[in-house]
């Protein structure tokens, strides 16, 4: 009986032993995952050719995310090598029995494997329902949208749960545990065609992978494609081209020059591939030149002074100890040895890649991942002297300083000509194609004190166009409760080559160099210049205690002691009553001020 006890005993200690100390593998940070979803241009609509699902690299891996094979060659939740369809096993075929569901996706992971380093796997990740709106990837709102959906709709989602948005934060659970999430791709919009609140919905879904997934925007980009160029949705990529605005790490994929099926919604193979590419194109310049992780030695860099002379503070980490030296690099040139932290000073404008070396004792060579940085050229006044004010600044003069620093454009291409390489849209007389959230800057200096006005030459064919105006990043445009914030708004000029004036007051300007800033908060308009114009010269009060009969008889705006308004009298001899105890400052129309001090009667 006690023999029994002992093997009862031993029996139950290795199982424990068995349970306590199972140890997980460490997620492999060169095993690449990919978020993938959307609508059916995201899913494929394209027949797969029979030379599209053989020697696809097995770097490729797709893990199946959706509930329909029917003839279990797929399961959910299991990794696969990619070969298409990547969305579902049963994406419908055509009569010669061609199966559909070649996608963009195909080329994106294939494009990837191919360029990137052989160390490294890719994994994608497809959830993607044809026809559906973005509420169905709302996790808050997708039940009220299914429950009042068509049936073909309801039994697409059915194959992923009758929730698409859980069962990609299902599916992307189950990949952190093997790799790394690089980024989410989304190709959705066509059902939500021209609706401008899509940004910000998008942007809703996006934080919410995040938050999910334990995810930080930093680390995990967002590649938003554009819809076909042709057909009734084409004008979507308006609406599109404007997420970065609202989503900061959001990039556009280009759907330009890509094939068209002959429906009016869809992409054909060749275009598909073509837009796959155009993802991968992305992601790989977001990854840099050498993405393999190197667990022995990691580098990171941030820079602190962004434009010319620029600083970068570089930082590494080295887990491996039988690392002794170290030589850190950039462009090509060693620029410092045996430091784990160092600071590159007098940083010339342009792109720089930093990357690091190190070695053991055996001379073994341990590289890290490659980091692109930029640093800005100086900002400078486009005639090499501040704009003056009062006075006339052409659009088009803005500063020198590039791209983030003296202006932001939607897009890198100039659509409309000009003699600067800049990305914004402009010709040699004015600028156009303005769009939300771009911006410009023109280093002015103020020669007086005093009250203003700018007369805006602007064109239009719409009515939704309008602008505002900063100084040293404070409003100038008083609102209608004559708070800062105001806009000016650009009427429809019947053309974009018809010119018109617009007259707006502004805020008090101070005399010396300052930065303005010209933001654009609505579409489409045109803008040739802005004429600042002196309306009243601010002058010192005459700090003379002044009696009633002193102060010469006609109108005059009254102010307390802090400069706010209260009223405008009309000063007539002996008319005290007009005037409460206190000390106000009256000034009339020539800009001469006066100070009354009236006591209790």
């Amino acid at each position: 009986m006690k023999n029994k006890k002992l093997t009862l005993i031993a029996v139950c200690l290795v199982c424990f032993l068995s349970a306590t100390f199972t140890i997980k593998a460490a997620p492999d940070p060169n095993f690449h995952i990919y978020i993938c979803w959307g609508q059916s241009n995201m899913e494929g609509n394209a027949p797969v050719p029979t030379s599209e699902q053989v020697n696809v690299d097995e770097r490729f891996q797709l893990l199946y995310s959706a509930n329909d094979c029917r003839n279990g060659d797929r399961k959910k939740g299991q990794w696969y090598t990619a070969i298409p369809p990547l969305a579902r096993c049963f994406h419908g075929s055509q009569s010669n029995g061609q199966s559909m569901g070649f996608g963009p996706i195909d080329y994106f992971g294939r494009t990837l494997v191919e360029k990137l380093d052989p160390a490294i796997k890719v994994g994608v990740i497809v959830v993607a329902v044809g026809g559906a709106d973005i509420q169905l990837f709302e996790k808050n709102n997708y039940q009220s949208y299914l429950n009042s959906a068509a049936d073909w709709l309801q039994n697409y989602a059915k194959e992923y749960g009758s929730n698409p948005y859980g069962r990609i934060i299902e599916m992307a659970k189950i990949a952190k545990e093997v790799g790394v999430i690089k980024g989410i791709l989304v190709h959705q919009g066509e059902t939500n065609s021209g609706q401008n609140d899509w940004p910000r919905r998008l942007k809703g879904v996006y934080d919410n992978m995040l938050s999910d997934l334990g995810l930080k925007a930093s680390e995990v980009p967002l590649l938003v494609g554009e819809v076909r160029y042709t057909g009734p949705c084409s004008g979507h990529n308006n609406v599109i081209r404007t997420v970065p605005n609202t989503i900061p790490t959001a990039h556009v994929i280009s759907a330009d020059g890509c094939g068209a099926a002959g429906d009016q919604y869809h992409f054909n193979v060749d275009g598909y591939k073509l837009l796959g590419k155009r993802y991968a194109e992305k992601m790989l310049e977001l990854l840099g030149d050498n993405p393999v992780q190197q667990v022995d030695l990691s580098i990171s860099a941030a820079v602190t002074v962004e434009s010319e002379p620029g600083k970068v503070q570089i930082s590494l980490n080295k887990e491996n100890d039988n690392i002794n030296r170290v030589d850190i690099y950039a462009d090509g040139n060693k620029i410092a040895s045996n430091q784990l932290s160092y600071e590159w000073e007098d940083v010339e404008q342009g792109d720089h890649t930093i990357w690091a070396v190190g070695y053991d004792n055996q001379n073994k060579e341990y590289t890290t991942s490659k980091i692109k940085i930029t640093i800005m050229k100086p900002q400078t006044p486009f005639n090499g002297s501040p704009a003056k004010i009062p006075g006339t600044i052409e659009a088009e003069e803005f500063d020198y300083g590039g791209e983030g620093n003296a202006y932001h454009d939607n897009d890198e291409q100039n659509h409309n000509g000009g003699d600067r390489n800049e990305g914004v849209d402009m010709n040699n007389t004015a600028i156009g194609y303005l769009q939300t959230g771009e911006w410009l800057e023109y280093t002015v200096e103020v020669e007086k004190d005093g009250e203003y006005e700018v007369e805006c030459r602007v064109a239009s064919k719409e009515t939704s166009g309008s602008f505002t105006l900063y100084m040293d990043n404070t409003f100038i445009i008083p609102g209608d409760d004559g708070t800062p914030g105001g806009f000016v708004k650009v009427p429809n000029t019947g053309s974009y080559e018809s010119f018109e004036t617009v007259t707006v007051k502004l805020n008090k300007l101070t005399k010396g160099k300052h930065v303005l800033k010209l933001e654009i908060t609505g579409d489409w308009f045109d803008l040739d210049n802005l004429k600042f114009n002196l309306i009243q010269e601010e002058t010192n009060v005459d700090l003379t205690i002044s009696d009633l009969n002193e102060i010469p008889e006609g109108d005059y705006q009254v102010f307390d002691m802090l400069g706010r308004y209260i009223k405008t009298v009309t000063i007539q001899r002996n008319n005290y009553e007009l005037f409460n105890a206190g000390f106000y400052i009256l000034k009339n129309k020539e800009g001469k001020s006066y100070t009354l001090l009236r006591g209790s009667k």
